[in-house]
């Protein structure tokens, strides 16, 4: 055992490095993680004792999994379990990544070669952004090739982390060049993906990490300055990416916006009629069609409400937003108490963008995406408890 555990650390940054570009990489290398680390608890190299200061995220989690399974069961079980909006709420086990990392790296030097291989992977999915804006493609799509929400959550989840890393106390000069080329690529590509509700959400977050990094008025108003001068170049460089831009004032005069106002209704509509219980998990997609379309509505197809929290209260009821938003309020408060730790920052200003990003898309069951956040927890959780050793609790 202690021969596999030698292995471990490259596992993991491998699976790090193949998170933002190859999803049956990253997958199956989650997948092999979790087998050496059930293999420890079962040659006692590891006890579920060291779980105890998790108690609580994990408790939420449990909380939250157990009344989606109950959702599901209430609701008929009508969607196949191997149906994707469903399959990753119920059988991943990315969300608590984070045992594995407590359990099997002990030393902050293995979660910043994760950071950092994640860092690397965006990097590899920023040539292609390029690449595809280049072609003239409206709306390029990362490596994973998934939806434009999932591609939009990479640069969501990760950019606040990298400005965190940017403006990380004590880095070494080769250590801030590396981060600061990564973060202005990424956002560049961020934008040229075109998403605008990613715009506004990263224009309230990163000059957050700005004012709270920084704390001196001159030093932030200079680099403040130096951010939009660099996001409008990036905003004006190709006429998609302008035309996108001006139409934010007149937004609610397209389609893309107004339906996304009949969807909202829809959903508070079926929300109207199963405040309690909701439709059931899985359910949503086939109500939404069949019953609670409006009559206004062009896009007759579509699978989710754009809203995590509309979706979550439409489909599994009140239980299940309490929950969901219990598990992230709880992140957020937890990482906010302890903001002055790097780590915790990350976790903050991360979680927060994609809570905002949350508002106006459906980000909870983007599988590969998902999976990125809760690598980016996992490693930060493992370095706040190296650091808090004696009185680390979460």
């Amino acid at each position: 055992m202690d021969k596999v555990l030698k292995f471990t650390p490259a596992l993991f940054v491998l699976f790090s490095f193949s998170a933002c570009v190859s999803e049956p990489l990253s997958r199956n290398c989650v997948r092999v993680l979790f087998l050496i680390f059930f293999a420890m608890i079962w040659t006692k190299n590891f006890s579920l004792r060291d779980a105890i200061p998790y108690k609580k995220i994990l408790s939420l989690i449990a909380a939250f999994l157990a009344w989606l399974m109950f959702s599901y069961i209430w609701g008929g079980m009508k969607i196949p379990l191997s149906h994707d909006s469903i399959e990753w709420i119920l059988f991943s086990h990315d969300m608590i990544i984070f045992l594995l990392l407590g359990a099997m790296l002990r030393q902050e030097k293995f979660f910043m070669r994760i950071l950092n291989a994640l860092a690397l992977s965006l990097m590899i999915d920023n040539f292609y952004i390029f690449y595809q804006a280049a072609q003239g493609i409206e709306r390029p799509i990362t490596f994973l090739h998934g939806s434009i929400a999932q591609s939009t959550m990479l640069y969501i989840i990760l950019l606040p982390m990298l400005l965190v890393l940017m403006l990380k106390k004590n880095s070494a000069r080769n250590e801030k060049i590396f981060y600061r080329i990564i973060f202005f690529m990424s956002l560049a590509a961020c934008i040229m993906i075109n998403t605008r509700g990613a715009w506004l959400d990263l224009a309230i977050v990163l000059p957050f990490i700005l004012a709270y990094r920084l704390r001196n008025l001159k030093k932030f108003l200079s680099a403040f300055i130096i951010f939009a001068i660099v996001g409008g170049i990036f905003l004006v460089s190709s006429p998609q990416t302008f035309h996108r831009l001006q139409t934010i004032t007149t937004a609610n005069s397209e389609q893309s916006v107004t339906e996304r106002f009949l969807m909202w209704r829809s959903a508070i509509n079926a929300i109207e009629d199963n405040p309690l219980m909701g439709v059931g998990l899985g359910n949503y997609e086939e109500e939404y069609r069949e019953k609670y379309i409006l009559d206004e509505a062009k896009e007759r197809y579509q699978g989710h409400a754009h809203n995590v929290f509309l979706q979550f209260w439409a489909e599994t009821g009140l239980p299940g937003i309490f929950l969901y938003c219990s598990l992230f309020g709880y992140i957020l408060l937890w990482s906010w108490r302890r903001a002055e730790n790097f780590y915790a920052l990350i976790i903050f200003s991360s979680t927060l963008d994609l809570m905002l990003y949350s508002l106006t898309d459906y980000t909870f069951a983007s599988y590969s995406s998902m999976r990125v956040y809760w690598l980016m927890f996992a490693a930060c959780v493992a370095g706040i408890r190296l650091s808090e050793r004696k009185n680390f609790s979460l």
